[in-house]
């Protein structure tokens, strides 16, 4: 069976420290990368967005077709 051994504690003041340390090893990218990692991700927002409003309008229009082949009453619109 384990043993329950407490775990290996650090005053605050040690873990700062520590806390810089890793602080230091951190490879943050370029401004060249961070812009095309931008310009990539809004080029995907858009092309995302029309794939969802053109999936959505022939949902739509599909729905609207078959509940008038039915001759069920859509409702809803403003008189």
């Amino acid at each position: 069976m384990a043993e329950n051994r407490p775990a290996n504690k650090v005053g605050p003041i040690k873990y700062l420290g520590q806390v810089r340390q890793e602080g230091r090893k951190v490879v943050w990218p370029t401004w060249r990368e961070t812009v095309m990692t931008t310009i990539l991700v809004m080029i995907m927002v858009i092309l995302m967005g029309a794939f969802f409003f053109v999936v959505d309008w022939f949902v739509a229009t599909g729905l609207r077709l078959v509940l008038d082949l039915f001759g069920v009453s859509r409702g809803g619109g403003a008189v």
